[in-house]
């Protein structure tokens, strides 16, 4: 498959403004995440995630396309929590620490 990306001199720049709330809208999805994840006794699935976070009202989301268009910004946060919590569950087995079960939302070291 081939991609062929034509740029002209006067097309519009992204806007610094937009740039700027795509990112925090990213971190503060990424962060819900990690509490939703962190505050249940179990990690829920990540279609439970996904349908929690799509029952709330959050601010900024893209428009036509709302919480789906972040559906893979969801699933990366979701990932590395468990990728985090299987690595902390691990080094408790192994005897350097015991594992704690939920981790908090710092563990996944999200930016605001």
């Amino acid at each position: 498959m081939t991609c062929l990306l034509v740029c002209f001199p006067g097309a519009p720049r992204p806007c610094e403004e937009a740039i700027r709330k795509e990112v925090l809208l990213d971190a503060a999805l990424g962060r819900r995440v990690a509490e939703l994840c962190a505050s249940a006794s179990e990690p829920p699935s990540l279609n439970t995630v996904f349908r929690t976070l799509a029952s709330e009202d959050i601010l900024d989301l893209p428009p036509g396309g709302g919480l789906y268009c972040k559906a893979t910004v969801i699933a990366e946060a979701y990932s590395q929590f468990c990728q985090a919590s299987r690595q902390r569950c691990v080094k408790g087995q192994k005897g350097a620490e015991e594992p704690t079960g939920a981790l908090s939302v710092s563990a996944l070291h999200l930016e605001a």
